[in-house]
């Protein structure tokens, strides 16, 4: 090749280079490299500022690592200094655990957060338990009183057994419920007591409804009313659970005493138990009378699928059920009595609705019949399988709520529905304003559950089965006869 040739070469090939860099594409392309450097600049800056400052940011959707308003509240107004000792090895401290402890510190000025090291500091935790202490357990102390709580490991989480892989899974934290109910009790010596009816065949608690009251700091006692001359003075809530067999005449007025003084009681019943006429007559003296049989409920959408007598409740809007509202569950009662209130009361009586069913329900008057159906002899709806009664005389207010299934407070309705809210709320409405028991519900960190009623479960049927087939026919349809007049 000739010089001439070489240089004429040379210059085409500068000259498209030159061309390449001056072009519009080199230009855009250079404009979009120059803004994505500075915005990750900007981000990177952003990101050292913010964690030079400490910010956290809780973007989980159940607020694992977030504290609930009642234990903001709770913590903003303590009066003594509270300690939370984490005990856990250097470097093996659970991070998510750290994290929320500290979130306590952080809305309280009477709250301080502390590690420490059994392997260093092995005789510390003796001071306050005589339990063996467990990796990442926790003790939260009242420094000025002494009171203190040991909170084990595995009382902060929640676990389920997999029998397929024949270990324990932990599925939730229940760490702020624990903790919370734990500073509660070290500040407050004077907490509720509740008494448990027992003599009359009464349903027994299982260990979730005692494990309800712990976190509530409610201390349970058992009751044989016929062996005492009243009910204990110091008794804040009486539990009376689907009694089988009648009360003492003198058992009923030893009840009416106590609640006449201020008392108050929550109670359940089994629509099997008919012959209780004394029974029967103290929620009357409350204006609350308790029909035959069980109710079936008529609307599909109240009631549990193919189970018509496993009613869904419309749950009314009241302090007792407000957390109900807030946490958007439902309530489960199961095979229920129906409750009408009274045609005649005292005027110092006040019944508030909490469960009510449709206009639908009857009950069924013949518990053995073989269908579930609207028979002759059922009795109309609607009913109430909840109610609130209040009677307040000489400045004296006494609380009687009724519950109409024997499986309202079971264990399964309290674990898995709304139920324990409804538990939780009568208590704290009936504790008064000395001492606010509080109960934090434990977070879960699986997939949340779907429960539907039959109505529901129809219309999601008729949807996936019959609505989402026939779009996908019409739409091919629809597709291949264009196709054809192209």
């Amino acid at each position: 090749m000739s010089d001439s040739k070489m240089d004429n070469h040379n210059n085409k090939f500068i000259g498209g280079l030159k061309a390449s860099f001056s072009g519009r594409k080199f230009r855009s392309g250079a404009y979009v490299t120059v803004v994505s450097a500075f915005a990750i600049g900007i981000v990177i800056i952003i990101n050292m500022i913010v964690s030079q400052m400490g910010i956290q940011l809780d973007l989980t959707s159940r607020k694992l690592y977030s504290l609930t308003d009642e234990t903001i509240d709770l913590v903003r107004n303590l009066e003594e200094d509270v300690t939370i000792y984490m005990l856990a090895a250097t470097g093996s401290e659970d991070p998510d655990f750290e994290r929320i402890a500290q979130e306590y510190e952080k809305h309280s000025k009477h709250i301080r957060f502390v590690h420490k090291d059994p392997i260093l500091y092995p005789k510390f935790a003796s001071e306050y338990t005589d339990e063996e202490i467990s990796q990442n357990s926790f003790i939260i102390a009242n420094e000025e009183t002494g009171r203190a709580k040991y909170l084990d490991y595995s009382e902060l989480v929640v676990s389920e057994f997999d029998y397929n892989t024949i270990r324990s899974n932990i599925t939730g934290y229940d760490f702020e419920g624990k903790v919370t109910s734990a500073i509660q009790y070290v500040t407050n010596p004077d907490l509720p007591i509740m008494y448990v009816v027992q003599g009359h065949g009464e349903k027994e608690i299982g260990e979730v409804f005692r494990e309800a009251m712990d976190r509530l700091n409610i201390q349970v006692e058992p009751l044989e009313i016929i062996k005492k001359e009243n009910v204990p003075e110091d008794c804040d809530i009486l539990f009376i659970n689907s009694p089988s067999s009648d009360f003492q005449e003198e058992e009923i007025n030893r009840i009416k005493e106590y609640m006449i003084a201020g008392g108050n009681a929550i109670i359940t019943l089994d629509y099997q138990s008919v012959d209780l006429t004394n029974f029967k007559s103290l929620m009357e003296y409350y204006g609350v009378e308790v029909t035959d049989g069980f109710v079936v409920e008529g609307d599909n959408n109240m009631h549990l699928p193919n189970y018509p007598h496993f009613l869904v409740p419309d749950v009314v809007n009241h302090d007792i059920t407000d957390q109900v509202f807030d946490n958007k569950v439902y309530v489960i009662s199961p095979v229920s009595s129906g409750l009408v209130i009274s045609d005649t009361t005292r005027s110092s009586l006040n019944i508030e609705p909490l469960l009510t069913t449709s206009d639908m329900a009857y009950a069924k008057t013949n518990i053995y019949a073989e269908t579930l159906s609207k028979e002759e002899g059922d009795l109309e709806g609607p009913f109430y399988v909840g109610l609130l009664a209040s009677d307040t005389y000489d400045g004296v207010t006494s609380n009687m709520a009724v519950f109409s299934s024997e499986m309202t407070f079971d264990e399964s309705m309290i674990q898995a529905y709304g139920n324990g809210n409804i538990l939780s709320g009568a208590i704290r409405y009936m504790s008064g304003d000395e001492v606010t028991p509080i109960s934090i519900a434990s977070k879960s960190i699986l997939s949340d559950h779907i429960y539907v009623t039959q109505q529901q479960a129809i219309l999601w049927g008729i949807l996936v089965i019959l609505v989402m087939p026939a779009f996908i026919l019409i739409a091919g349809i629809v597709v291949n006869v264009k196709r054809r007049k192209r």
